[in-house]
C-alpha cells in the first residue's frame, strides 16, 4: 500500500494539468467531420452571394442564421481558410478592409452573406462574425444584422 502512494503522488499533478488544459481550450470547435461539413456549407452559401446586386434582388443566404455555435473557439485563420478572406474588420470604433487575408489583432473579422439590389446602399443584412477580443481564435462566433 505505501509503495503506491508515491505513484498516486505523481499522477494526480499531472490528472489535474491535463484538465485544466482541457478547460482552457476554447470554445466547442474540434477538426471532426461535423465541424468540416458546417464550414463546407458556410463556404458554399458565401460562394452563392450573387456579386452583383444590381441584376439581383436584394438577397439573404439561407445560411444566415443557422447555429454556429459549435463553431466557438476556432483559430481565426481555420476560419479564413475555409471560408476566405473576411470582408470586413470591425471593432467598437472602426469599419476597415483586411489588408491581407485577416484583420488586424485588434479587430474581428465579418463575411457578409447578403447582397442588396442597390449598390449604392451600405449594410442591413446578416453578417457572421468571428468575435475574437484581440485573440487568435474566435470566442464566439455569431451573427450580426449590419446597419
Amino acid at each position: 500500500m505505501i509503495s503506491s502512494y508515491p505513484d498516486f503522488q505523481f499522477a494526480a499533478p499531472v490528472a489535474v494539468a491535463a484538465f485544466l488544459i482541457a478547460c482552457a481550450t476554447p470554445g466547442n470547435y474540434r477538426n471532426d467531420a461535423t465541424h468540416k461539413e458546417l464550414l463546407q456549407k458556410l463556404r458554399q452559401c458565401l460562394v452563392e452571394v450573387p456579386i452583383s446586386g444590381e441584376r439581383h434582388k436584394d438577397f439573404v443566404s439561407p445560411c444566415a442564421g443557422m447555429d454556429v455555435s459549435s463553431l466557438n473557439g476556432i483559430a481565426r485563420s481555420r476560419l479564413i481558410d475555409a471560408l476566405g478572406p473576411a470582408r470586413f474588420c470591425i471593432s467598437q470604433t472602426e469599419t476597415n478592409f483586411p489588408e491581407k487575408d485577416d484583420c488586424p489583432a485588434d479587430q474581428n473579422p465579418l463575411w457578409s452573406f447578403y447582397r442588396l439590389a442597390d449598390p449604392m446602399t451600405m449594410g442591413g443584412g446578416p453578417e457572421l462574425v468571428c468575435v475574437a477580443n484581440k485573440s487568435t481564435h474566435c470566442l464566439t462566433l455569431e451573427w450580426q444584422r449590419s446597419k
